[in-house]
C-alpha cells in the first residue's frame, strides 16, 4: 500500500507538468487567432482606407461596416463611419452611428462628448434643429464644448432666435477668450428692429441700448435710436442721434438718408437737412447717398442746383453713376426746349448708362465675394456680420455667387 501511494505521489508532478503544458498550449492557440483576428481587421481597414482613397466610398462604408461589426469596441471606427455617412448626405444612417455611441454607458467621458457633438451635427443637417440642440446642450466642458457652441450659434442665427444667440455668443467669449461684441450688437438690433416692426417700443429702447452697451456708438444700433425716436414723434432728437452717424460712420448715410430728410421736413428744416447731406458728398458720391442727395435737390431746388452739383461732383469723384445722375438732371433742363434730336440723344444716353449703372452696381461682401443689390448687414453667402462694406462698386464685377 505504502508503494501504491509513492506511485501516485510520483505521478502528480507528471501530470500537473502535462496540465501546465496543455495550458499553455491552448493559451498559445487563443493568442493565435487573436492575432490572426488582429491582422485580418488590420488587412480590412487598410483595404478600406485604400479603397476610400481610390474614390470607391461605397465599397469602403461596407467593408469598415464589418469590421465594426465584428469589433463592436472600435469607438474611432465608429467615428469615421458616422462621419462618413454625414459627408456623403446618408444622414439617417450617421445618427444611427453616432446615436449608438451616445448611449454606451461605457464610453469614456470625452468621447461621450464626441458622440454627442457629432450627433447634435447630424440633427442639425436633417435639419432636426430641437433635436441637434438638445444634443449639443449635453456636451460637456472638454475639448468639444467650444465646435457644440459655435454650431449652437450658428443655428440660432438661421432660425432667428436672437436671445438664445447672445447666450451663445457669451458662452463662446468665455471658452474662446475672443471678443464677440460685433455679433452680440447685432443680435440686440435684430431684436430691436423686430420691437419697431411690432410698435413695441418699450423692448426696442431696451435692444439698442443693449446693442450701444455692446459696442458704443454701433452704426446699426444709432440708425434703430433715430427709427425709435421718430416712432415717439421725437424727429429732433432723432436727427442728433442720425447726425453722428454722419460724423462717425459716414458711409452708412445712405441707409437713413430718406428718414433723415423726412425728420428735418418734420421740423420744417428740409433745406438745412439737405445742405448737411450735400457736404457729405465730398467723401460719400460713390453709393447710393448721391441717388437721394438728386432726388431731393430735385424736388427741393430744381434742376439747376442739381446740375450744378453734379457738375462739381464729376470733378472731384467722378463716377458712371454721377455720369448717370448728371444726363437724367440735363434732359431735364432741356425738356421745355424744341429741340427733339437733342432729347433724343440725352434719352439714348442716359438710357445706355442706367442700363450699364443697373448691371454693375452691387455690394461685395469682403469675406466670401457675395455680391447683392442691397445692402446686408450679415452676409446672405457666408453669414459673416459686417462683412459688406456700405460703399456700392460699379466696377468690373469680382469672382463669387451675387444676387
Amino acid at each position: 500500500m505504502i508503494q501504491i501511494a509513492t506511485a501516485w505521489l510520483l505521478l502528480l508532478p507528471v501530470m500537473f507538468g502535462i496540465g501546465w503544458l496543455a495550458a499553455r498550449w491552448d493559451l498559445r492557440l487563443e493568442n493565435r487567432v487573436d492575432e490572426l483576428e488582429r491582422m485580418r481587421q488590420q488587412r480590412s481597414t487598410f483595404k478600406g482606407l485604400s479603397l476610400l482613397l481610390n474614390e470607391q466610398p461605397d465599397q469602403a462604408i461596407e467593408t469598415l461596416v464589418k469590421i465594426a461589426q465584428l469589433d463592436p469596441e472600435t469607438v474611432e471606427l465608429h467615428f469615421s463611419l458616422g462621419n462618413l455617412f454625414r459627408r456623403r448626405g446618408e444622414t439617417e444612417r450617421a445618427i444611427r452611428v453616432h446615436q449608438h455611441l451616445a448611449n454606451r454607458e461605457d464610453l469614456k467621458p470625452r468621447d461621450r462628448d464626441h458622440a454627442a457633438y457629432e450627433l447634435g451635427r447630424d440633427f442639425l443637417r436633417a435639419g432636426l434643429l430641437d433635436r441637434a440642440e438638445a444634443s449639443l446642450n449635453r456636451v460637456g466642458n472638454g475639448k468639444y464644448a467650444e465646435p457644440a457652441k459655435e454650431s449652437l450659434l450658428e443655428m440660432y442665427q438661421v432660425e432667428h432666435d436672437w436671445k438664445k444667440a447672445i447666450i451663445a455668443a457669451n458662452e463662446l467669449e468665455s471658452l474662446q477668450g475672443k471678443s464677440h461684441r460685433t455679433e452680440i450688437a447685432q443680435f440686440h438690433c435684430e431684436i430691436g428692429q423686430e420691437a419697431l416692426r411690432r410698435n413695441d417700443l418699450v423692448e426696442a429702447e431696451q435692444s439698442i441700448q443693449r446693442a450701444l452697451q455692446a459696442v458704443p456708438n454701433h452704426a446699426r444700433a444709432l440708425i434703430l435710436q433715430g427709427d425709435y425716436l421718430v416712432a415717439m414723434d421725437r424727429p429732433t432728437q432723432a436727427i442728433e442721434a442720425w447726425g453722428l452717424i454722419a460724423s462717425s460712420h459716414p458711409a452708412y448715410m445712405h441707409l437713413l438718408a430718406d428718414r433723415w430728410m423726412l425728420a428735418h421736413a418734420a421740423i420744417s428744416k428740409e433745406s438745412e437737412g439737405l445742405d448737411r447731406l450735400y457736404d457729405l458728398l465730398k467723401t460719400q458720391a460713390t453709393g447710393e447717398l448721391l441717388d437721394i442727395v438728386h432726388k431731393h435737390l430735385m424736388k427741393i431746388r430744381g434742376p439747376q442746383a442739381a446740375n450744378a452739383m453734379l457738375s462739381d461732383v464729376m470733378q472731384h469723384s467722378p463716377s458712371l453713376i454721377a455720369l448717370s445722375k448728371l444726363a437724367e438732371t440735363r434732359l431735364a433742363l432741356e425738356e421745355g426746349s424744341a429741340n427733339p434730336e437733342r432729347l433724343l440723344e440725352l434719352q439714348s444716353i442716359l438710357n445706355l448708362l442706367r442700363q450699364r449703372t443697373t448691371s454693375l452696381a452691387r455690394y461685395t461682401c469682403g469675406n466670401c465675394g457675395f455680391r447683392a443689390r442691397r445692402f446686408y448687414w450679415q452676409c446672405p453667402g457666408c453669414n459673416h456680420w459686417e462683412a459688406y462694406s456700405p460703399r456700392r462698386s460699379e466696377g468690373v464685377a469680382p469672382s463669387g455667387p451675387s444676387m
